[in-house]
């Protein structure tokens, strides 16, 4: 394993000449001298970086993730502009396809330089979750003193919250439904391929999180879910019993990129057993089915492992100021709507609900799912019509939007 990808030391010297340098360069001059150290998160911290040899020359295909530690905390805004510059600084976009779903699809347009910021002297303080978990134990100090992960407080497989398996298959389902084009070009041919392998990588993560093991890295989850998959969740291995095997297939992927398969069969395949693992999450830990699980169980304790450091406290009304968050970012992108400002339960899990349904109906074109993808989106964004393809738009768009929040 080396040390950025699985392809050796001249590739990893390559991407740390080429991008890690500048990119340091890049954080150093703009946060000046706030900036105490910079932690590279993610794949290409673990070694298991997805990258394109293209002309003999490694690209990385999937974003770079970096925290940057700081005397103190920086507003989003700043946090922006930092990662356009150093988007930029290494020739790339630096948009992030969330916030502009309509657009068509471009490897370089879109990879972006994803940085979030934690003060200093909240270290010892972090939340019990997943993404704190890696970054603890399967990250890279690539500026300031490597002893600084030493003030992160230990934390167990047992300690991440099952909210954190449920965060993992929100955002596929997210993703899925991005990558659903009326016309591919051959970037996002790629991109939905990506996106199909990436599910079974977070269906391994989710379950994990359910049985309460874990690992810091893909390749280590692969293996471990290998072991544990029939025994601990016999009632989904029936259902899917070679789960396991398209998790390593997918993990294989992910540290060395292949896209010589058909997308759309890939996409289908894919989101079958990823809505199957997802309802089969869901009913674990509520007891009830998508929609109930949704909108009257995961309001209540969804947001309790967030809501303290989000907002100061966890009492599940403080939602609402999550919902009056969104409803400003609707009105400064000129999506106006007060819909969502009639209840208190989060935006942000009751739109899983249409994006569900749509999903659904593309697998099994059922209109009864398009009639409920319909009647739920319009609690969160103005819809004109019921068709499959405005309402993705309007659904995609509405998460997009709240999630501008960086609530994580």
């Amino acid at each position: 394993m080396g040390k950025y990808t699985i392809y050796g030391e001249n590739v990893d010297n390559y991407l740390q000449k080429n991008y890690m340098e500048k990119i340091i360069t890049s954080f150093k001059r703009d946060v000046r001298e706030r900036l105490i150290a910079i932690i590279l998160f993610g794949g290409f911290a673990k070694g298991e970086g997805s990258i394109q040899i293209i002309n003999n020359k490694a690209i990385p295909f999937n974003d770079f993730d970096f925290y940057v530690i700081t005397k103190e905390k920086l507003s989003d805004e700043t946090l922006d502009s930092i990662s356009h510059n150093a988007s930029k600084e290494i020739g790339m976009g630096g948009m992030e396809i969330a916030y502009f779903p309509g657009e068509r699809y471009d490897v370089k347009k879109f990879f972006h330089v994803d940085v979030r910021c934690i003060p200093y002297d909240l270290l010892p303080k972090l939340m019990k979750t997943q993404r704190y978990y890696e970054l603890k134990y399967k990250s890279q100090v690539i500026y300031g003193d490597p002893q600084i992960l030493g003030l992160i407080p230990e934390i167990k497989p047992e300690d991440i919250p099952f909210s954190e398996g449920l965060r993992n298959l929100f955002n596929k389902l997210h993703t899925m439904l991005l990558g659903l084009r009326e016309e591919y070009t051959e970037d996002q041919k790629k991109i939905s391929i990506f996106w199909s392998y990436k599910s079974y990588i977070s269906c391994c993560e989710s379950l994990l999180i359910l049985a309460k093991v874990f690992a810091p890295s893909s390749l280590e989850r692969s293996k471990l879910f290998s072991k544990i998959y029939k025994e601990k969740f016999p009632d989904l291995y029936e259902k899917i019993p070679n789960l396991a095997q398209k998790v390593q297939i997918a993990t294989n992927f992910k540290v060395r990129l292949d896209f010589s398969v058909d997308h759309d069969k890939l996409w289908r395949t894919a989101l079958k057993d990823l809505l199957t693992v997802f309802e089969y999450f869901l009913n674990k830990i509520t007891g009830h089915e998508v929609e109930t699980a949704l909108i009257n169980d995961l309001p209540y304790n969804y947001f309790e492992p967030y809501m303290k450091e989000k907002i100061g406290f966890n009492f599940y009304p403080a939602q609402y100021l999550l919902n009056w968050g969104y409803y400003k970012v609707l009105r400064e992108k000129n999506e106006s709507y007060m819909r969502p400002l009639f209840h208190w339960k989060d935006v942000g899990i009751r739109m899983i609900v249409p994006m569900y349904y749509l999903l659904k109906f593309r697998l099994e074109n059922k209109m009864e799912y398009l009639d409920k993808a319909h009647q739920h989106l319009q609690k969160f964004i103005r819809v004109e019509k019921k068709e499959f393809w405005h309402l993705r738009e309007r659904s995609l768009k509405a998460f997009g939007l709240y999630y501008q929040q960086r609530l994580l």
